[in-house]
């Protein structure tokens, strides 16, 4: 997505004089050059440090941080004022990960998952403060189905890709979160303490794998594994979903080694383009 917007912005510029050209071109990468430093960033950015890591000029990062946080692409913390993520360049994130899941191959990889464990699979993100399903395959040839989407959101507290994410997430941006969450009860089996839920991702971060006992929905157990980037950040995730009638979490273990295969392949398709 960034690509292509690059490519729309020198398609314009061709058309400018030589000095404009250069001043735009310039702006432009620097604009794109920050948006990079704080996506990328484990922790808020002080302006400072785009100074320091990107080597501009001072009245020029404050001039063009101050246009991206008036755009919506970048947003200031209420009190000491660092540099996140806005809610504009989330969506355009996401815009750009569910293009993305558009390419056959991705598709295709869920969709060989799914026949090979006979139920509908997913591939899912987090977008403020929810997952949201990127992509979806449902189960063939089964009389009891899930009616969800790409696009559909599930809670992040009884999700099985939910409490992966917050299982893998830095410590300091999990608790962070966890003190945003309300921990809503959909079920019997939804787990609204905050001890019970802590306990619970500690044991995901050690096994690498999370299910959904029914937590979101009475009859529905999940199972999600990490889709991890070159440096072990959390890109997506992977799940296999179904009616506990068919897969009940002694079944999803046998279903663990397609599965985290499936991620692994997924991972790859997007480290090579990278």
């Amino acid at each position: 997505m960034i690509d292509t917007l690059e490519h729309h912005i020198n398609e314009r510029e061709d058309t400018m004089p030589s000095a404009d050209h250069e001043a735009i071109s310039t702006a432009t990468a620097r604009t794109f050059a920050i948006l990079g430093l704080v996506a990328r960033s484990n922790a808020a950015v002080e302006v400072a440090d785009v100074i320091e890591e990107l080597a501009l000029p001072k009245a020029t990062a404050y001039r063009l941080v101050d246009g991206l946080v008036s755009s919506g692409y970048l947003a200031r913390e209420p009190v000491r004022k660092r540099l996140t993520v806005g809610s504009r360049l989330t969506d355009l994130a996401f815009g750009a990960m569910r293009a993305s899941m558009r390419d056959s191959g991705r598709h295709a990889l869920l969709r060989r998952l799914a026949h090979q464990v006979n139920e509908t699979c997913n591939i899912g993100v987090i977008l403020n403060g929810e997952i949201v399903y990127l992509d979806r395959v449902e189960a063939e040839h089964w009389p009891l189905r899930l009616h969800f989407a790409a696009g559909s959101r599930v809670p992040l507290h009884c999700s099985a890709i939910g409490k992966l994410y917050l299982a893998l997430l830095p410590a300091r941006r999990r608790q962070r979160l966890l003190q945003s969450l309300e921990l809503r009860r959909f079920t019997e089996g939804t787990i609204a303490d905050p001890s019970r839920l802590e306990a619970e991702l500690k044991q995901i971060r050690k096994d690498q794998v999370s299910f959904d006992r029914e937590e979101y929905l009475a009859g529905v157990v999940c199972v999600a594994a990490p889709v991890l980037g070159g440096n072990g950040e959390m890109l997506a995730a992977i799940a296999i979903q179904a009616p506990e009638a068919r897969l009940n979490v002694a079944k999803a273990h046998e279903h663990l080694p397609a599965l985290r295969a499936a991620a692994a392949e997924l991972a790859e398709t997007f480290l090579d383009r990278t």
